[in-house]
């Protein structure tokens, strides 16, 4: 499946995402709750999506790790109870708002691969609201 880095800074949601996605078979490569961790596993890994909160640990913003993960071609969504009116590039996907549905972590992450990739249409899943 889809090698993915999830930033959040609440470790019990950490967990119940990465749990939910290698069930479903995709590699986690990290959890990073601050913009300095997101960065220093982006630099370490290959990642295929970024799934990342807005408000960090630190008073990090996930806006600006969504930026600079971009800005590497990293494609994001970002999962947050505060999602953005609009994206920083146009590699930041969508937003899908907590709480967030197991189910649709999964259908979130194939969507957002696909819209990365220029694939044909695909179906968005009804949590997942696109910017573009």
């Amino acid at each position: 499946m889809f090698n993915l880095l999830i930033v959040e800074d609440e470790a019990l949601i950490a967990m119940m995402m990465e749990d939910a996605l290698i069930s479903r078979g995709h590699r986690v490569v990290g959890v990073a709750d601050t913009l300095p961790s997101a960065l220093d596993l982006a630099g370490a890994h290959a990642i295929d999506l970024a799934l990342c909160d807005v408000r960090l640990a630190n008073g990090d913003s996930g806006v600006e790790v969504a930026t600079r993960l971009a800005q590497q071609g990293i494609p994001v969504v970002y999962v947050s109870g505060n999602c953005p009116a609009d994206a920083p590039h146009p590699l930041v996907i969508g937003c899908v708002n907590k709480p967030v549905p197991v189910a649709a972590l999964h259908a979130t992450v194939l969507a957002a691969c696909q819209i990365a990739k220029a694939d044909e249409p695909v179906a968005v899943p009804p949590a997942l609201t696109l910017y573009r």
